[in-house]
């Protein structure tokens, strides 16, 4: 177990970190889409 155990370890994490970066970034460009929309509705 040990050393595979390790780098399977350090794998999920460095996978679980980039979905999370990821998904940070949808957010934020769903939330200036919307932005976007409301100004387009209001004029």
């Amino acid at each position: 177990m040990g050393f595979i155990g390790i780098i399977c370890v350090i794998i999920m994490t460095v996978t679980l970190i980039s979905i999370e970066s990821k998904t940070k970034r949808l957010i934020q460009e769903q939330a200036e889409t919307n932005r976007k929309l409301e100004q387009l509705l209001r004029k």
